[in-house]
């Protein structure tokens, strides 16, 4: 990726610049701009809901609003024990006007689904009536809030446990996740002139989590220069939960017209979440493409709409986005595995074995890796004197590559077969698996 491509988004919300973020300037302006979503006039909308949107339309903005509102009630639910470890009167001050916030906007969009969309009777069954629309990456990356957030509250004096709750709430779960969801809905109710009372409420709603994200900044950034055990434990956070969140915008049955009957694409919000990502993580003195391991896998001459296009690759082939799916390899989904295991290999241990790598598939054509002055090539079909042979079939090491499968389990199962000398063997997890 090309320096260009590197450089912060001059869009991005000026709270959360390093130089003007404080927790008094913040506090402020959670004064400046307090909002009633109890006040908020649904009546227009109703009519806009029968009339002004499709069948499919609805159906897309149940799935997408659907997430919002259980995230919100989830996030509101599980901020106690990030207040109750505040190490400072300001942040705890902060922190507890986020909590109202999260409150209201579950209240905003309980009342949207329930009096406009007609789901459920009460909060309860609001919620309930919401579950069916939740993807797998979804579940995954709550289900992740729900263990972190129960694990400070037992130790919620352990900052690296604080600073990976930071660093999923706000960096992940708001700015990766939730601001571009917001981003894409204030810009098609805007654009087709619908829905007043939710664009009043999703424009107070964005306003809000840009508050949460400059904080989650300045927070994180405090934790980081007290301790590089804070930094590794975000770190460690951000390898975990990567790769669930890019199944939290999957649609059903991987339809992209859940998207683009609103007039975007599932990969415009996919590169917008992960440019939004970048900048806020470099803000914090943390290089993605270099210290995160999905990432670092990544060409950096591409742009983020380009990085998206080819995630979507690996999405629709079952690679990544759902546990649940075995993945069904084709050519292209290869090209982008082998493109990606190339700048994730260990040059010199792949050296050190003193010839290539072999992938026997059983399931497609084998592929081959070289090391040549100083970088690894990977190239399909077969190749003479393999140092290593690798046995197993592509959907297995698929599997494998983006840390889905245990590849003790897969050779101990005898999925995975190795063949090779007893050096080069134990070389494997050298290579790709640290």
């Amino acid at each position: 990726m090309t320096d260009e491509t590197l450089q912060p988004n001059t869009a991005d919300d000026p709270l959360e610049k390093a130089e003007a973020i404080s927790y008094t300037k913040l506090y402020e302006h959670w004064e400046r701009h307090n909002w009633s979503a109890a006040a908020i006039d649904f009546d227009t909308d109703k009519t806009h809901w029968r009339e002004r949107l499709t069948e499919r339309q609805r159906d897309a903005a149940l799935w997408n609003y659907a997430m919002f509102l259980v995230g919100e009630e989830a996030v509101a639910r599980t901020l106690t024990p990030v207040l109750d470890s505040a190490p400072g009167y300001a942040e705890s001050i902060f922190l507890t006007t986020q909590i109202v916030d999260e409150a209201r906007h579950h209240v905003f969009f309980d009342r949207f689904m329930r009096e406009v969309a007609s789901q459920g009777r009460d909060t309860q069954s609001t919620l309930d009536a919401a579950d069916r629309y939740l993807t797998w990456g979804f579940r995954q990356v709550f289900a992740e809030l729900d263990r972190i957030t129960e694990a400070l509250h037992k130790k919620p004096k352990d900052l690296p446990l604080v600073a990976q709750t930071i660093a999923l709430y706000h960096l992940v779960v708001e700015g990766m996740l939730a601001i571009p969801g917001q981003h894409f809905i204030q810009r098609y109710v805007r654009k087709l002139d619908i829905l007043p009372g939710f664009r009043h409420g999703i424009d107070n709603v964005s306003r809000d989590e840009s508050r949460h994200v400059a904080f989650g900044i300045k927070y994180l950034g405090d934790l980081f220069r007290r301790s590089k055990e804070c930094r590794d434990a975000a770190i460690e956070e951000w390898n975990r939960v990567f790769r669930w969140t890019s199944g939290v915008f999957v649609p059903p049955n991987l339809d992209p017209s859940y998207a683009e009957c609103f007039d975007f694409t599932l990969e415009e919000i996919y590169a917008f979440g992960l440019r939004s990502f970048v900048t806020k993580a470099k803000r914090l003195g943390v290089e993605p493409f270099d210290e995160i391991r999905m990432l670092s896998r990544l060409n950096r001459e591409l742009t983020y709409e380009e990085h998206a296009r080819n995630l979507w690759v690996m999405i629709r082939a079952g690679v990544v986005g759902d546990d649940r799916r075995e993945p069904e390899m084709n050519r292209e989904a290869l090209e982008l595995l082998f493109d990606g295991m190339t700048r994730g290999v260990d040059l010199e241990v792949a050296r050190s074995l003193g010839g290539p790598i072999l992938w026997d598939f059983t399931d497609t054509e084998p592929w081959h890796l070289v090391v040549t002055n100083g970088h690894a090539e990977a190239k399909p079909g077969r190749v003479e004197n393999a140092a290593l042979t690798l046995e197993v079939s592509a959907a297995e090491w698929a599997k494998i590559s983006v840390e889905r499968a245990d590849p003790r389990m897969a050779l101990l199962k005898r999925r995975l077969k190795l063949h090779g000398s007893f050096g080069a063997k134990a070389k494997l997890p050298k290579l790709f698996l640290d």
